[in-house]
């Protein structure tokens, strides 16, 4: 039986990965040298009935949504856990209406309970046996699941190592950027094209999501940021003058990363498209503070700032030198004890710190963060779900509760 690498195989299979791609051609090499090693970390924890379940759940729906609906059905059964197919089929329909499923998606899930009794479905063990492109084509007979769903499980749940999910519109672009095409290719040319990157087409797909929109020149490639400058400006309240902050500007998934350091600890993470913008802001905030280029030490502890936003759930183990007013702090406090998976609203995180009609205030605090995902201001959401107010961009916000949600 094929098993699932254990962390210490995985870490192997990406370090040879990262190697046979960046050997590829020059952009290739460009791309794996600027995003740095690969940190894909699959969570194998659901077989393919419950990752396919939550994935019906989660089709065209805003996450806080979804997540209430899913745990709604959760709820229904005595457990607490995904129902077992027995289950769902002598649940009436009318009673998974009522979770807030639409009728598609109640039939779906009828369907996919039905379709694991009769094996269409695999358990994890034979899913594992089976060649792609077969549980491919079996898995997409079923209502509601198409290619792209299912090549995310086989990534995500399974583990595989060689899938290329070509229909994936931030795979075609960043193929698209990384060869400055015009057009991005169509997903049956990728595909075709995508065979020169087997047996690693699963980290070729990692890399490709991450590959800046501008050209990597722009960006700073890690661990090789802005060495050359040392910067004065006049700093800010807690920073006297020429205090050292360190800092580098690298590539995420999410765009730039920067990251900064005093001597208390890390003091600002930032999200954006131009690391000379986020440069900037560093500069602005911190005014006569001496910027300094990383160093050795630092690029660790920048590295554990990345693995970060890549799998936000398993947190930071640094120390922050968090400033702000007593009031601020107070609210970001309470920010890093809401659970990674679970949101708030703006009134509802006022009425917890005692202030019932305090919700501009404390949106107006989630506002002033400069710690992205380490205090994380982008769990709180406006009262109807709806996302609003991340300073770094509703798309970023929307992919870490994605992600969050995911893990």
């Amino acid at each position: 039986m094929t098993r699932l690498p254990s962390k210490q195989d995985r870490a192997h299979r990406y370090r040879e990965a990262e190697q046979f791609l960046a050997a590829l051609d020059p952009d290739w090499q460009a791309l794996v040298t600027h995003v740095g090693p690969c940190i894909h970390q699959p969570h194998p924890e659901r077989d393919p009935y419950e990752a396919l379940i939550r994935s019906v759940v989660y089709q065209q729906l805003h996450t806080r949504a979804a997540e209430r609906i899913l745990q709604r059905l959760i709820d229904i059964y005595p457990h607490g856990h995904c129902p077992t197919p027995e289950q769902v089929l002598a649940t009436p329909y009318e009673t998974l209406r009522a979770c807030g499923l639409s009728g598609a998606k109640a039939n779906s899930i009828l369907g996919l309970a039905q379709a694991r009794l009769d094996g269409i479905i695999p358990d994890q063990a034979t899913a594992l046996q089976m060649p792609d492109e077969e549980l491919i084509k079996q898995l997409t007979t079923l209502r509601g699941i198409g290619r792209w769903t299912v090549e995310m499980m086989m990534m995500y749940t399974l583990e595989h190592e060689d899938i290329l999910p070509a229909d994936d519109f931030g795979v075609r672009e960043g193929y698209r950027h990384l060869k400055r095409l015009d057009k991005a290719p169509s997903a049956r040319a990728l595909r075709d094209i995508g065979q020169a990157w087997a047996p690693y087409r699963s980290v070729a797909s990692w890399y490709l999501w991450r590959m800046p929109k501008h050209t990597p020149v722009a960006a700073p490639a890690p661990n090789k940021v802005h060495r050359s400058q040392r910067l004065q400006a006049k700093t800010p309240r807690p920073q006297g003058p020429g205090k050292p902050i360190r800092f580098a500007i690298t590539q995420s998934s999410l765009g730039a990363l920067m990251v900064a350091e005093s001597e208390r600890g890390i003091c600002a993470i930032a999200l954006g498209d131009d690391p000379n913008i986020l440069l900037a802001q560093l500069q602005d905030r911190f005014k006569t503070a001496e910027l300094i280029g990383a160093d050795s030490l630092f690029n660790q502890r920048v590295a554990q700032v990345l693995a970060m936003v890549e799998e936000p759930t398993q947190g930071l183990d640094l120390p922050l030198d968090i400033q702000g007013t007593a009031f601020q702090q107070r609210v970001w406090e309470f920010l890093r004890q809401i659970p990674a998976g679970q949101t708030l609203s703006y009134t509802e995180l006022a009425k917890r710190l005692n202030m019932p009609n305090g919700a501009r205030a404390v949106a107006r605090a989630c506002a002033s963060n400069i710690l992205a995902i380490a205090i994380p201001c982008h769990r709180v959401l406006r009262q109807s779900g709806d996302l609003a107010g991340y300073r770094w961009g509703l798309e970023r916000k929307k992919t870490l509760l994605e992600r969050e949600r995911a893990q």
